[in-house]
């Protein structure tokens, strides 16, 4: 009898690949180490949900089961029964928000989903009703609540249409989103910015912590199916582009966002205004959609003849994403030791030559996190000399490294709790008889000549009306300025140097006598009336007469 149990045992563990043996000891191995009963309580939960979700898929949708799609609502009416692209400036060229351009996308993709016999589309009610036709208008919901439906439908992966409409630099008054030198804000602040590139084309953001590699292959299969279709590809990390900014991107495992055009750009509106072109886009997301999930988990959801299980490294790709999610665990707990051991396992667990991608991104995230460390580390001991001035560079320089993922948000609040520990600490009395702080100008004086002086030269206009739009000056002067600017030198590389004749921001410096002392090429610069003169902009020439106002 126990050699009938032994030899059934045996025969089980013929039966099972060598590769869940593999993720089995390495899961074990990482449960073994760990001393807390709560953290690995998580690690179980984790695998468990990921092995719910992935575990033995394509035999299950062979034997009847659907595959789960969440379908995020791409932003959406908020309560104050505004649509969030209205109100946050997501506009298009035309004045319309990013949602009557994602909705239309959205239908087209939807319809091919759902005729898919094995495919079941999940998400809220109204976005349902909005993508069936039934409704225009859908409520717009949080991240976490898309994590929590997305879980709550047991969901593969989740989906977003969104446009763009991002100029340059930054969010542009005007809905600047085309070349030339524009007035820009951010934070309420004004900035002179020259635009030198247009923003226009798709992109695909992907789960930077998806290292199954699901995210990134359906990325670049959106990118070569529509670059094939003639469709212009975004200069950012050429149409793919991994990101971590998101919540849902570190809280499930497969996400992707389709980012389908810039709105505010008048050549991809009056595309995307086309419904034919918006059916090669949702056809193009469709077939990208099935192709991955054949590439990944082994099963062809595209046949009229049923599903079709097809050879792929299927146990590895689910192995690599539960280690990711173990390692997210780790570090959005602020556990960042046992963090990095488990990126360490996984990165050993890669192939160099097929996980490229899932490589660079957790080295990224190994990088972000020790020399977030390493500066944290010299904080302390430039804050024990009583350096408070470059301990608080240090802690600014070791911020900015994590400023930006959810995953490391505790991480981020111990770094900002000791920052502001740093700012309410006086510096040293002898730093500070050496580097007295100047006193604050409550009333400056108007420019003096040597106020450095903003000059924008733009294509339709010359030297010298750039020069006398900055400072309305005299023939004399205007002549004088012309040729020293024309004839001066700025550095445009390393080693190279050369005429300023090109459409930019120059900063002139002129010495006391009306010369021009040095010229400097900006691509931006804060719109400063304390700091720079320029008649056109700031209204503070030196060399504009000021009226006094009279009165008895």
């Amino acid at each position: 009898m126990k050699k009938s149990v032994l030899q059934c045992i045996l025969l089980f563990c013929l039966m099972i690949p060598c590769a869940v043996f593999a993720e089995q000891d390495i899961i074990t191995t990482i449960l073994n180490e760990e001393q807390s009963k709560e953290r690995a309580d998580e690690i179980i939960q984790i695998v468990g949900f990921i092995d719910e979700l992935y575990n033995n898929l394509p035999q299950r949708i062979k034997n009847g089961q659907k595959l789960v799609l969440f379908f995020d609502p791409a932003h959406g009416i908020d309560d104050d029964g505004k649509w969030e692209g209205e109100k946050t400036g997501r506009l298009s060229c035309t004045g319309l928000p990013e949602e009557f351009y994602s909705i239309a996308i959205s239908r087209k993709l939807y319809t091919l989903l759902k005729k898919n016999p094995y495919i079941q589309v999940a998400s809220t009610k109204d976005y349902i009703d909005a993508l069936e036709g039934n409704s225009d208008s859908y409520n717009n919901i949080t991240f976490k609540e898309t994590v929590e439906l997305a879980r709550n439908a047991r969901a593969a992966l989740v989906i977003s249409e969104h446009l763009n409409n991002t100029a340059s630099l930054f969010k542009a008054y005007g809905l600047v989103n085309v070349k030339g030198i524009h007035v820009t804000y951010s934070n309420n602040t004004a900035y002179l910015t020259h635009i030198k590139e247009e923003h226009k084309g798709f992109l695909t953001l992907y789960n930077k912590f998806d290292t199954s590699g699901f995210s990134y292959k359906l990325a670049s299969a959106v990118k070569g199916k529509l670059v094939a279709n003639g469709l212009r590809v975004n200069s950012w990390n050429f149409g793919t582009v991994a990101d971590d900014r998101f919540s849902y991107f570190v809280n499930y495992p497969i996400s992707v966002i389709f980012e389908s055009g810039f709105i505010s750009n008048p050549d991809d509106e009056t595309m995307l205004c086309n419904p034919d072109y918006q059916q090669l886009i949702a056809k193009s997301h469709y077939e990208s959609i099935l192709g991955t999930i054949a590439q990944t988990f082994g099963v062809d959801l595209s046949g009229f003849w049923g599903p079709k299980i097809i050879d792929t490294d299927f146990h590895k790709n689910i192995m690599l994403l539960k280690l990711s999610r173990i390692a997210c665990n780790y570090i959005s707990k602020n556990d960042t030791s046992k963090g990095l051991y488990v990126l360490q396992i996984l990165l050993n667990q890669c192939d160099p030559e097929k996980d490229k991608a899932v490589i660079e991104n957790i080295t990224d995230m190994k990088y972000r996190i020790e020399r977030s460390q390493t500066l944290y580390a010299k904080t302390l001991q430039l804050k024990k000399k009583g350096q408070i001035r470059k301990a608080k560079i240090s802690m600014r320089k070791a911020i900015s490294l994590i400023s930006r993922s959810p995953v490391f948000y505790e991480m981020r609040k111990a770094y900002r709790t000791e920052y502001r520990v740093l700012k309410e600490t006086p510096p040293r009395k002898d730093y500070a008889m050496q580097h007295p702080i100047p006193a604050k100008v409550v009333n400056p004086s108007p420019s003096s000549i040597t106020t450095p002086v903003l000059i924008v030269l733009k294509k339709d206009i010359t030297i010298s009306e750039a020069i006398y739009n900055a400072l309305r000056c005299d023939d004399a002067m205007l002549k004088k300025l012309t040729q020293q600017f024309a004839s001066s030198k700025i550095k445009a590389g390393k080693k190279r140097f050369e005429n300023p004749t090109k459409e930019g921001i120059y900063i002139v410096q002129l010495t006391p006598k009306g010369n021009i002392k040095s010229v400097k090429r900006v691509t931006i610069v804060k719109l400063n009336p304390y700091k720079y003169q320029n008649q056109m902009y700031l209204k503070n020439s030196y060399c504009v007469s000021k009226e006094k106002s009279k009165s008895l």
